[in-house]
């Protein structure tokens, strides 16, 4: 339920924001919203666990455009010393949007069941396509340059079989056939991949690109946060319920502080960035997120809530204020014609980064009830942090005045 739609939007985020480059982003988002719609009422209706996974997994896919378009919309429409300040409204809405379905949702489920939820999804996806209809704007289309079809399918097989090793390696058992599969795909996916794009006259990825260490290393420091943050997430309402005994309404209702201090510290950060620099903003953010962990861990073990709430706080807090200047030194690097494969690369390594941590900390987690066991388990997710703040250090800044092509 949650690893398959992470990987098909790590697996689409890029192609379709490649597409957006090229056919104009406005498009690309409409029709991302309006398969949305449709899969996510279909989704209410699945008649078993496997129907529920695939409809979920094919809406996630379809509504994947919507990131990187979203992104690319936004930074066409403003100069670039204005982007990271306009990236953090952005990142707040995208924060305090899941916060209304944290505390909305645990109520539902408990009253009318799970379906509802997809129900309602489905109604305010179709709401905010009604809105974008008129309010989205449109980006030059880049006409007499094919899509790189090989391309995309080479990255997709070989991100798919990624995932799927990873994720399902420690579940499943790393000698099963379709792991091992997965774990050959990988390597011989994206090895084809970097091939076709040095060879390739119209590239899904330029390599330029990928040499560029101002695209990669924000993308990549964010990525191993990432894997710590949503794996702390994921375990948290499984921490609540087994520490404290907490219901799904009331978990929700202790979680909220999470998204909405992500949400203020996005705004922050928005701020910060053209006043003190990306490096100082994406370190400081990264260290705050480390102190945090360990504050949630020491928590956890000593069933001190108000300790772990503070600690969720942060992590919110941290991952909120790095994300506008990570979106705006990787789209900076990138110039104005790739804006939307550099969002949909960001996303995907996100995604990646966030199957990794998912994986490996529920996988420790397993049935435990040990306050010892969670507060290893957070020192880990630290762990990570301290890792993207060494990689953060190596973020150049941008000129405030610079407006690349």
């Amino acid at each position: 339920m949650i690893a398959a739609p992470l990987l098909a939007f790590a697996v689409i985020t890029p192609i379709v924001g490649k597409i957006g480059d090229l056919y104009g982003h406005r498009r690309t988002y409409l029709t991302s919203f309006a398969l949305g719609t449709v899969l996510a009422l279909s989704t209410s209706l699945a008649w078993d666990i496997t129907s529920l996974i695939v409809l979920r997994t094919l809406a996630q896919a379809a509504k994947a455009a919507s990131g990187p378009s979203a992104m690319a919309m936004i930074l066409s429409t403003f100069p670039h010393r204005e982007r990271t300040r306009a990236l953090s409204i952005w990142a707040a809405v995208v924060a305090l949007s899941p916060a209304v379905g944290v505390v909305t949702g645990g109520p539902l489920i408990e009253w009318l069941g799970w379906r509802v939820l997809f129900v309602v999804q489905g109604a305010t996806v179709g709401l905010a396509l009604l809105a974008a209809l008129f309010v989205a704007p449109e980006t030059p289309r880049r006409t007499g340059i094919r899509f790189d079809v090989p391309g995309a399918v080479t990255l997709g097989v070989g991100v798919s079989g990624l995932l799927l090793a990873v994720n399902r390696g420690i579940s499943w058992g790393w000698a099963n056939p379709l792991v091992l599969v997965a774990a050959v795909l990988a390597p011989v996916g994206l090895g084809l991949f970097m091939t076709i794009q040095h060879r390739s006259d119209a590239p899904l990825l330029p390599p330029a690109l990928l040499r560029q260490r101002s695209f990669t290393r924000p993308m990549t420091a964010q990525a191993v946060l990432q894997s710590g943050y949503m794996g702390a997430l994921v375990m948290a309402p499984f921490l609540l319920e087994r520490r404290w005994g907490f219901r799904p309404t009331v978990i929700g209702l202790v979680m909220l502080p999470r998204p909405l201090s992500f949400a203020f510290c996005a705004r922050l950060g928005g701020h910060h960035d053209p006043r003190h620099g990306a490096r100082r903003v994406a370190v400081t953010g990264m260290l705050v997120f480390v102190v945090a962990m360990v504050l949630a861990g020491v928590g956890a073990q000593q069933r001190w809530l108000p300790m772990f709430l503070s600690g969720a706080m942060l992590a919110g807090a941290g991952s909120g204020y790095i994300r506008p200047t990570v979106a705006n030194s990787v789209t900076a690097a990138a110039g104005n014609a790739d804006l939307g494969i550099a969002g949909g690369s960001m996303n995907m390594l996100q995604q990646i980064g966030a199957a990794v941590g998912i994986t490996v900390l529920t996988a420790l987690m397993a049935d435990s009830l040990s306050g010892t066991r969670f507060l290893l388990l957070h020192l880990a997710a630290a762990g990570a942090g301290l890792v993207a703040a060494w990689l953060a250090l190596g973020i150049e800044d941008t000129p405030a005045d610079s407006d690349p092509d």
